[in-house]
C-alpha cells in the first residue's frame, strides 16, 4: 500500500514538476507589461544543451560536495525507465488531466537528455537538458493549464483511487526562474502521503528536487534550494 501511495505522490508532484508552470520567482520586469524591457542577460547556466556525460558528470561532483548518499543514474539507465512507463492503465479524473500529463512526459523523453542523484533513499535532483529553451516554455504553457484543471484531481492506479492536491510554495534559486510545489495524496482508508517539488529553469534546463515526507516543509524547500544551487555551480564550470 505504501508502494501505490509513493507511486503516485511522485508521479503527481513530478508531473507538475517537469511542467514549470506557476509559482515563478521571475523578476517584475518579465512578469509585468508596463515594465521598461531590458536586454536579456546572457544565462550563466543552459544556454545550450548539456550532453548526458556532462549532465552524469555534475551530478557526480554534486554528490560529493553535498555528501549525497544515493546514486548517479545517467541517461542510458534512466530512458528505459521511462520509456517503459505508460499512463494507459491510469485513469484520471477530469479526464482532461490525463492528455497534459501524458503532453509533459512526452515532451521529457523525447527532447531532453537526463541524469538523477538520489539525495538519500528516497529523495532525488533530476536535471533535464533540451535542445532547445522553446521546449520549457511550451511546457510552461501546458503547465499552466495543468494548474488550473489539475489542481484538485483523481486518480486510478494500481487498482486503488487516490485524490490529490497540489498548491504552490514559495522558494528562490540562483536560476532565473523557481518554482515549487506540495503534493498531498490520500487513499480510501485515510492514508496520505506528500512530496515537495522544486524547480530551477534556466535556458534548455530543469533542474528538479523532489522531498518525499519532509517533516519541516520550510527545511525540505532550503534543502531543494541549496542542491539545485550546488548543480548550478557545477554546470556554470562546463
Amino acid at each position: 500500500m505504501k508502494n501505490t501511495m509513493k507511486a503516485g505522490a511522485l508521479l503527481v508532484a513530478g508531473i507538475f514538476a517537469l511542467s514549470g508552470c506557476g509559482g515563478s520567482d521571475e523578476s517584475a520586469s518579465e512578469s509585468s507589461p508596463s515594465a521598461t524591457p531590458t536586454p536579456t542577460p546572457t544565462l550563466a547556466v543552459g544556454q545550450e544543451q548539456y550532453t548526458a556525460d556532462e549532465l552524469e558528470a555534475a551530478l557526480t561532483a554534486v554528490k560529493a560536495s553535498q555528501s549525497l548518499t544515493g546514486e548517479v543514474e545517467n541517461d542510458a539507465t534512466l530512458r528505459p525507465q521511462l520509456e517503459e512507463f505508460s499512463l494507459a492503465d491510469i485513469k484520471t479524473t477530469p479526464e482532461q488531466c490525463n492528455t497534459l500529463v501524458s503532453s509533459v512526459l512526452d515532451e521529457t523523453i523525447a527532447d531532453g537528455n537526463l541524469a538523477t542523484v538520489g539525495l538519500d533513499d528516497s529523495d532525488a535532483l533530476m536535471l533535464i537538458s533540451y535542445d532547445d529553451a522553446s521546449v520549457l516554455e511550451e511546457q510552461a504553457d501546458s503547465g499552466e493549464q495543468l494548474i488550473k484543471d489539475c489542481t484538485d484531481f483523481e486518480m486510478e492506479l494500481d487498482g486503488k483511487v487516490i485524490t490529490a492536491s497540489v498548491e504552490s510554495l514559495e522558494a528562490s534559486t540562483e536560476a532565473p526562474s523557481t518554482q515549487a510545489y506540495r503534493t498531498v495524496i490520500n487513499r480510501a482508508g485515510n492514508e496520505e502521503a506528500s512530496i515537495i517539488a522544486v524547480s530551477g529553469l534556466s535556458g534548455t534546463l530543469n533542474l528538479s528536487v523532489t522531498l518525499f515526507d519532509p517533516v519541516d516543509a520550510d527545511a525540505a524547500v532550503s534543502t531543494a534550494e541549496e542542491i539545485i544551487n550546488a548543480a548550478l555551480s557545477e554546470l556554470e564550470k562546463k
